[in-house]
């Protein structure tokens, strides 16, 4: 098609038919919505006025059953005597029947007729006689069960179908408005089933009926579903076009205007008798995504909707039936929107028609005149010149467009004669010019450095081959997507940078060659992502003003002796494991920060981190696992922090983390609180997770000091007070810390003067036998007689001399004691005596305790048997697998093993089976609300059953009452050990509470 006056021709054609389609559109649109509207407003009325019918009928129901249920409680409240004796009797059958005027009643025949019973039928006859015939226009049936079986209903006919054995209360219309299932007493709708007595699809409402709080039964009545039906049928005026359907909230639809429900299969057994309708059996034409997006609320009820409905849109709405908790939805199909729109847009389309064809010849014949005619002789005249013909030039065509650009033509064939004059001239030079730049442009193409040439606006003018194969940018592409400088994406070093460089040494007037260079190393960045380092020099070729009018560049891949650099400096300041900066790059980093940190006036927060399980991982799985775990931990730290934040591994598995820019003490608090948790993450280690967990310890400067050594210090004393307070947990520096720290230290030295001076002894609490009530042992507990204090708290002292490996030499010494004094014991009462010493997890861990609880026993002749030692739950649990066979060894030589404050750790019941011991003690915590708390109770009977089966001995600590003593006795309790019997008193004394006992039992 290469006529103008055709491809016109056509655009007339194509905007007259655009115009037309976008007519018919609007106008099509508008008529649409205005037809939809309309059926929905009628749609909307359809839905409010059988909604309220049906509100209005179903309420007057419910207003009539609860006025039953009112006087039936009224005539109950009249003593039987005052009633005349009915004439109902039982059958052959066993069962109760009873007819008169206007109901039944039965009793099935289990049920006897006690007075109540009786009571119960005259009462509902009297109701029944009052109010059946209102009833019977509300309901297809009317009736009263109680809770002991009794029912009365309207029609008596029904009691004929009633089995003997038939009991009423199993059925739904008494067991959904039951307490079981009705809490709240309030009315119930059952659900839609079949009555096989009449044949009809039937639901029931009904009201429990409570007497003086207390449930005696149900008043309901039966509705034919038909009713509904019925109305739902006489909605609709245009030919049964609008439908409409019930449902309830479990989305079972209930009625369809288009179908009714059909007769189940006869029922087989009683339990069948009322069929109910099948929920999954939903009718073909309801959409149940629809159902279900009404019952979430995900639809808004009483607004209209577009849905699809069996291959067919339609537009829905939906109210909701308060009294019975259901939902009813109008619908009519799109279809009487699409037809009415149909007629109203033929005769649209058909002025539009019309308006086209007019159009589309006014303006075909004005274009072909005044356009068309006249392009077509300013394009026979251009084709005349060219060639030869050069100096000919067009006619000249009015004032208008046309001929403005007769004119425009005319002047650019005068200047491209005037250029092709003087090309010829120039032709010479640039031959000449050529041979000195191809010499040059070898060199810089052969050249192993990277050169490139970039104008002002820092775009590509030339790079040498070698530049592209390192760079892999490629030629083709423009050069604003490419970086000519291979400058990295955390840049500090910028184009603007390199240049406001240059200008500021050319105002300063330096030397013009040196001013106009930069020179800087820095890490490259390829277009495939390689990075390497380069050394790039850049000069500026300065223009006639001193301005640069482009830039040479020159760069030197120098990546290899940075390799050697970092190797060097990474051997010295970074961690060989996790990578992370050892203690010297970190104590510089502190340095720095902390010098930042006084010349601005900001804070800093430094951290300790210390793992809590990594001991026991490591001995568990190995080094490399621990190794491992070390490597995850760091990367985890990594991971939680900013980019500029410090983190450090110091050594073994303590770690250190350093945060500048610190505002407050909450930004600490809240980046510990996401470290702890972090630490907290299962880790899998040979396919099993672990979880490291830690303790930090936090200081901030200069709050606490502007001292390096002094602020590292803090953080320590605060991690080890983080371990104190139960580890996994995080604590910030306090000056109390010092005066603490400083009081554990003089605490040491006093038990190590203690031991070397003997100021510790043994103090002895019985053991009562629960059967017998003799002392047949005790405890020893030791005792701080300090020169100066008296008697010192074990719980000051005990945990400083575990934490400072104190614990061993003072175990040692209380071993020994206690065998020896045990065996003097058992001399002067001439007869066993069993003592108990503690063991804590430090001793047992002691390469010699074996050989050091054999030379005890050996030295004091006290036999295994008569020694017992306790362990407690959490140093049991704390390493199962090393600890059970070190419970063995002692379990072989004859010793006793229990376990100590049992129930307040978190031992495992798989692994108490396992453990190799003799007696359980029960903490305190557990009896000190005894017999009282019925908790406890349960606690400690749940101990000894479960004590008894494993053939274990249960020992009660803290018994401190007679009723104690009592319940513990009746619970069957082995032994009892508290105040009620003795508090902790020395040797002497117990000797003389010991021979007392014996004289006693004598």
């Amino acid at each position: 098609m290469r006529s103008l006056n055709a491809k016109l021709l056509l655009i007339v054609i194509g905007f007259v038919m655009l115009s037309g389609v976008l007519g018919a559109i609007r106008v099509g649109y508008s008529e649409s919505q205005r037809i939809e509207a309309q059926y929905d407003a009628r749609l909307k009325a359809l839905s409010s006025r059988y909604s309220r019918y049906l509100e209005d009928e179903l309420s007057g129901r419910l207003h009539a059953l609860q006025a039953a249920s009112d006087v039936l409680l009224a005539q109950l409240d009249i003593p039987l005597s005052n009633y005349e004796p009915l004439t109902g009797a039982r059958g052959d059958d066993g069962a109760y029947r009873q007819w008169d005027e206007y109901s039944g009643a039965f009793v099935y025949r289990p049920q006897t007729l006690d007075a109540s019973t009786r009571h119960l039928l005259q009462a509902s006859h009297q109701v029944w006689e009052q109010t059946s015939p209102i009833m019977a226009s509300l309901f297809s049936a009317f009736y009263f069960i109680s809770d002991n079986g009794i029912s009365r209903v309207w029609p008596k006919s029904i009691i004929d179908a009633h089995r003997p054995n038939h009991d009423v209360t199993r059925e739904i219309f008494y067991t959904i408005a039951a307490p079981d299932n009705n809490p709240d007493k309030s009315p119930e709708w059952t659900p839609i089933y079949f009555d096989t007595y009449t044949d009809k699809w039937m639901t029931s409402l009904v009201i429990p009926i409570y007497r003086q709080g207390d449930f005696i039964g149900v008043v309901g009545g039966d509705i034919d579903v038909g009713f509904l039906l019925d109305k739902l049928r006489a909605l609709d005026a245009d030919n049964d076009q609008i439908q409409a359907f019930l449902f309830n909230r479990e989305g079972e639809v209930v009625l369809h205007s288009s179908q009714r429900p059909g007769s189940p299969a006869q029922a087989k057994s009683m339990n069948e008798a009322y069929p109910l309708l099948n929920k999954k059996q939903q009718p073909l034409e309801v959409d149940s995504r629809y159902i279900d997006d009404v019952i979430k609320q995900s639809l808004s009820l009483g607004q209209v909707t577009r849905r699809q409905i069996k291959s067919a849109e339609v537009n829905i709405v939906t109210t909701r039936l308060e009294e019975m908790d259901w939902y009813i939805s109008f619908y009519y199909p799109q279809q009487l929107v699409q037809e009415s729109f149909r007629a109203s847009m033929v005769s649209v389309y058909s002025n539009i028609l019309m308006l086209a064809l007019f159009l589309f010849v006014v303006l075909y014949f004005s274009i072909r005149f005044f356009v068309v005619r006249r392009i077509a002789r300013l394009a026979d005249a251009t084709s005349a010149i060219g060639g030869s013909n050069r100096k000919l030039s067009l006619p000249d065509m009015g004032d208008d467009e046309i001929g403005r650009l007769s004119n425009a033509i005319n002047n650019m064939l005068d200047q491209i004669r005037h250029l092709i004059r003087g090309l010829d001239d120039k032709i010479v030079l640039l031959d000449k010019a050529g041979a000195e730049s191809r010499q040059l442009m070898s060199a810089i193409e052969n050249s192993v450095s990277l050169v490139v040439i970039l104008d002002r606006d820092w775009e590509i003018l030339y790079a040498n081959s070698q530049y592209w194969q390192v760079t892999g940018y490629r030629q083709d592409r423009p050069s604003k997507e490419q970086n000519p400088l291979l400058l990295g994406e955390n840049r500090s070093i910028t184009p603007e940078l390199i240049r406001a460089k240059l200008r500021d040494k050319l105002l300063r007037g330096a030397d013009t060659e040196e001013a106009a260079r930069w020179q800087a190393e820095y890490l490259a960045t390829t277009a495939t992502g390689r990075e390497f380092w380069l050394m790039q020099s850049v000069t500026a070729i300065l223009g006639p003003h001193q301005e640069p009018e482009y830039y040479v560049c020159v760069g030197q891949d120098i990546s290899d002796l940075k390799e050697k650099q970092q190797e060097v400096e990474k051997l010295a300041y970074y961690d060989h494991l996790t990578g992370l900066a050892n203690r010297t790059l970190f104590k510089k980093q502190l340095s720095s920060h902390l010098n930042h940190c006084l010349r601005t006036n900001t804070k800093l927060a430094l951290f300790y981190i210390d793992l809590d399980h990594f001991k026991r991982i490591n001995d568990t799985f190995g080094h490399e696992s621990g190794d491992q775990l070390l490597v995850s931990v760091a990367r985890k730290l990594r991971d939680n922090l900013r980019e500029e934040d410090c983190v450090a591994r110091l050594g073994g598995d303590e770690f250190a983390v350093l945060l500048g820019e610190v505002e407050s003490p909450q930004y600490a608090y809240i980046v510990a609180s996401k470290l702890i948790r972090a630490l907290n993450a299962p880790i899998d280690l040979q396919g099993k997770e672990v979880v490291a967990g830690g303790s930090i310890g936090i200081t901030l400067a200069p709050d606490d000091s502007d001292d390096l050594d002094v602020l590292m210090k803090n953080a320590d004393l605060a991690m080890y007070k983080a371990k104190d307070q139960g580890r996994n947990a995080f604590q910030f520096y306090t000056t109390d810390m010092n005066i603490a720290v400083e009081r554990r230290l003089a605490i040491e030295r006093e038990i190590r003067q203690a031991l070397r001076f003997g100021q510790f002894v043994l103090y002895y609490q019985p053991f009562v036998d629960f059967s017998s009530g003799k002392i047949v042992g005790a405890e020893a507990l030791l005792r701080w007689n300090h020169p100066e204090r008296g008697l010192v708290s074990p719980g000051e002292f005990i945990p400083v001399a575990e934490e400072s490996g104190l614990i061993v030499p003072l175990g040692r010494w209380v071993l020994k004691t206690a065998c020896f004094q045990a065996r003097a014991i058992q001399k002067a009462l001439q007869r066993d005596f069993t003592v108990s010493v503690n063991i804590s997890a430090r001793q047992l861990s002691e390469p010699d305790f074996l050989q050091l609880l054999e030379a005890c026993l050996r030295e004091s002749g006290l036999a295994p048997s008569s020694l017992e030692l306790e362990v407690t739950e959490s140093t049991l649990m704390e390493d199962v697998s090393r600890v059970i066979p070190m419970l063995e060894q002692l379990r072989q030589k004859g010793c006793g093993l229990a376990i100590d404050d049992f129930g307040t750790g978190y031992s495992s019941l798989s692994y108490l089976k396992r453990l190799p011991i003799n007696s359980l003690k029960v903490d305190r915590s557990f009896v000190q609300d005894l017999p009282d708390d019925e908790e406890d109770k349960a606690i400690t009977s749940l101990v000894v059953a479960m004590a008894k089966s494993l053939h274990y001995k249960v020992i009660v600590e803290g018994v401190e009452s007679p009723e104690q003593h009592a319940f513990l006795t009746t619970c069957g309790c082995h032994l009892g050990q508290g105040y009620f019997y003795s508090r902790p008193v020395p040797l002497d004394q117990f000797m003389r509470l010991v021979q007392a006992d014996a004289r006693m039992s004598q």
